[in-house]
C-alpha cells in the first residue's frame, strides 16, 4: 500500500507543497505563534516559493477552527472582475467569452487583503514577524524547488520578457538549486508587511496593476481595488455518516462536493472496496450529476439567488456531459497547533503564470480568475463579478470537534477529489496518510475516466477510462490531523512538499 509523507509530533504541524513554506510555518509554532499565525507565514513564503501557482496576483481561500471558541471560520478573499468587464468588451473574443490567457482574464488580486485578514482578526504575532521569511526570499533569493521548475518548463514559450529575466535568468527554466530573486515582488511585500493592505490596495501597487490592464484593453478604476474586501462568510456543512464535513459556500464549487457526497450517503460504501469498479462507477455518476447542477446553479451570490435547498435535491443520476473541466496551478497547505487550531488554506492564480500578465514594477503576475465565467446564467461575466471558483478548503468534525484539515490543488478536478478523501476517511477507514495517498480516479469531461493505476480494470458504463501512472498529475494534498494524544501531518507523495512539527 502506498502512504502519504507523515510526521506525527506531539504539540503542532504543518504540511505545504513547498518545503521552505513548512519550515517557516515550522518557525512560527516553534516560537509560539498559533496556526493562524503559521498559515499567514506559510501562505506567504508560498507566494514567494511557488509565485506560478499562489503568488500574490491570485486570491486567498481558508477554512480556520478555533479552538477557544469552538467555531469554525471561513474567508474567501475572491477578486472581482474589472468595472470595466462589461458585455461589449467581450464581443471581439471567440465564443463571446472571456478566455484563458491575458488581460480580459485578469480579476483583482484578493489574496493581500485575505491573508492581512487572517491575522487582523486570528493572528497572536506581530505581522512584519511573519512576513520576513517571504520577504527575505524574494529579496536575497532562494534555490528553486520541483515545483516552480516544473510550472515554469510548462510556461516558459508565453511569459514575457521581462518575467522570463526573473524566473529563467539563464534563459532556459530553472533546475531545482538554481537561485531565485524577486527584489520587485520583495519591495511590494515590505511595504504591506510595515503598513498593512492599504499599501497595495490603495498605493502605487494597484496603480500600476490599473495602468498596465487599461493599457492591454480592459478599462480599470483605482476604485476596483480600494472597494474591495474579503468576505467571512458562513461555512456549509453536511453530515456524512456520523461525520460533520465543512466546505466553502458559493461563489466556490464546495457545495459541489456536499452534492456528490449526499448521493454516495444513500448507497452502500462501505461494502464495496476502496479500489473496486463499483466504486468507480458510482462515485462517477454522483460527480457527474453535482457539476451538472453547479453549471446550472452556481456562481456570485451577490448577483444571484441561489437556492441551495433546491441545489441539494438530490438529481438523477445523468449521461456524462461535455462540462467544462480542467486543472490549474494551485497550492494548499494546512496547520494544526497545541491547543488544537485548524486551518485548511489555499491559494492560486489559476493556471501556470495566471493570466501571463506580468507586471514588472511589482513583480507579480495577474490571476486568470477570470477564465472561470461562462457565457450565459448565473455565471456569465459582468463588472465587480466574481467568477465561479474552483478554490475551496474542507474541515472534517466528530464527536462535535473538527480534527482534520485538507486542501488540494486540482482546479475543477478539487470538488470530486474532495468527496474522495472524505469517503477514504469515512467508508474505508484509512489513516490520514492513506486518505491522501490513494489512487485517485477523476471526471475528465464528457465521457472521460482519469484513473491512476490500482483500480480494478474494466469498463465503467458510459465512460471511457484513461490510466496514468501512480501517483499521476492528480492535484496534490496536504492535511493535518489532531488525535487524542499527538498531531500528524501529511504531505502528498504527488508534490514536493514536506510535513514539519514538533
Amino acid at each position: 500500500m502506498v502512504y502519504g509523507k507523515a510526521m506525527v509530533a506531539e504539540h503542532a504541524g504543518v504540511a505545504s507543497e513547498q518545503p521552505l513554506a513548512s519550515l517557516a510555518g515550522y518557525d512560527v509554532l516553534r516560537r509560539g505563534g498559533n496556526a493562524f499565525d503559521a498559515a499567514v507565514a506559510t501562505s506567504l513564503t508560498l507566494a514567494v516559493t511557488f509565485h506560478p501557482a499562489g503568488g500574490i496576483g491570485g486570491d486567498f481561500f481558508g477554512m480556520f477552527y478555533e479552538a477557544k471558541t469552538g467555531n469554525v471560520h471561513c474567508l474567501m478573499a475572491s477578486g472581482w472582475s474589472p468595472s470595466g468587464l462589461k458585455p461589449g468588451v467581450l464581443e471581439s473574443s471567440p465564443g463571446g467569452r472571456v478566455p484563458l490567457y491575458g488581460p480580459l482574464s485578469c480579476t483583482v488580486p484578493g489574496y493581500l487583503a485575505g491573508v492581512c485578514e487572517v491575522h487582523r482578526k486570528l493572528g497572536s504575532l506581530d505581522f512584519g514577524s511573519l512576513a520576513a521569511p517571504a520577504v527575505e526570499h524574494a529579496l536575497n533569493g532562494f534555490p528553486a524547488g520541483q515545483e516552480i521548475c516544473a510550472s515554469t518548463t510548462a510556461a516558459l514559450a508565453d511569459l514575457p520578457d521581462a518575467a522570463k529575466k526573473v524566473f529563467a535568468p539563464a534563459g532556459r527554466p530553472p533546475i531545482p538549486g538554481e537561485r531565485i530573486t524577486q527584489p520587485e515582488l520583495g519591495r511590494v511585500l515590505s511595504e504591506v508587511a510595515r503598513d498593512g493592505p492599504g499599501a497595495f490596495y490603495d498605493g502605487w501597487p494597484a496603480e500600476e496593476i490599473r495602468e498596465t490592464l487599461t493599457l492591454l484593453g480592459v478599462p480599470t478604476d483605482i476604485s476596483d481595488f480600494k472597494d474591495f474586501e474579503p468576505e467571512w462568510v458562513a461555512p456549509l456543512a453536511m453530515d456524512y455518516r456520523g461525520t460533520k464535513v465543512y466546505e466553502m459556500p458559493p461563489s466556490t464549487m464546495g457545495a459541489t462536493s456536499l452534492l456528490i457526497l449526499r448521493i454516495l450517503s444513500q448507497l452502500p460504501m462501505k461494502q464495496t472496496g476502496p479500489l473496486s469498479k463499483e466504486r468507480v462507477e458510482s462515485t462517477m455518476r454522483a460527480a457527474v450529476a453535482a457539476y451538472r447542477r453547479r453549471d446550472e446553479m452556481l456562481g456570485d451570490p451577490h448577483f444571484t439567488k441561489i437556492d441551495m435547498e433546491a441545489f441539494f435535491r438530490v438529481p438523477p443520476p445523468p449521461a456524462p456531459l461535455a462540462s467544462r473541466i480542467s486543472g490549474g496551478d494551485t497550492t494548499a497547505f494546512s496547520v494544526v497547533d497545541g491547543a488544537g487550531n485548524l486551518v485548511s488554506g489555499i491559494q492560486s492564480l489559476f493556471h501556470h503564470f495566471g493570466s501571463r500578465v506580468f507586471v514588472p514594477r511589482c513583480g507579480i503576475f495577474l490571476n486568470n480568475r477570470g477564465s472561470g465565467f461562462g457565457t450565459q446564467g448565473p455565471n456569465a461575466p459582468g463588472p465587480r463579478k466574481r467568477p465561479l471558483h474552483t478554490l475551496s478548503s474542507m474541515l472534517l468534525e466528530r464527536d462535535g470537534r473538527p480534527y482534520m484539515a485538507i486542501g488540494t490543488s486540482g482546479g475543477d478536478y478539487r470538488p470530486l477529489q474532495h468527496a474522495l478523501f472524505v469517503t477514504n476517511a469515512v467508508d474505508y477507514e484509512m489513516p490520514l496518510e492513506q486518505v491522501v495517498a490513494h489512487p485517485r480516479f477523476l471526471w475528465g469531461g464528457g465521457d472521460l475516466l482519469l484513473a491512476e493505476e490500482g483500480y480494478e480494470k474494466g469498463d465503467t458504463p458510459g465512460f471511457k477510462t484513461q490510466w496514468l501512472p501512480m501517483p499521476g498529475k492528480t492535484g496534490v494534498c496536504q492535511a493535518v490531523e489532531v488525535s487524542a494524544t499527538s498531531k500528524k501531518a501529511v504531505c502528498d507523495l504527488r508534490g514536493a512538499g514536506i510535513p514539519a512539527g514538533f
